[in-house]
């Protein structure tokens, strides 16, 4: 395995990380809102952490499936190649 394929397993791995980070904190915002049933939030999570560990083990189509929805879910637009981006100033 290159630099580089090591490189986009690490972003990924990030990615996945991330998203189990925000899935807890907003369970937990959220009970404090009075809202119940956070451990569906927690399963998820914990099984997102699963996934990263072995990402790099998993088949690539998959892979990249979760990761979009992960980055989707932590709000970052950068894995949709529709979107036209550019650089600021």
């Amino acid at each position: 395995m290159n630099h580089q394929q090591r490189a986009a397993l690490r972003a990924d791995r990030e990615a996945v990380l991330a998203a189990a980070a925000w899935l807890r904190h907003a369970a937990v915002q959220r009970s404090y809102a009075g809202l119940d049933r956070p451990e569906h939030a927690f399963s998820l999570a914990s099984m997102l952490e699963m996934f990263a560990i072995r990402i790099a083990d998993q088949d690539p189509a998959y892979r990249l499936y979760v990761v979009r929805v992960c980055r989707e879910l932590v709000g970052d637009g950068m894995d949709r190649p529709t979107v036209r981006r550019t650089r600021r100033r």
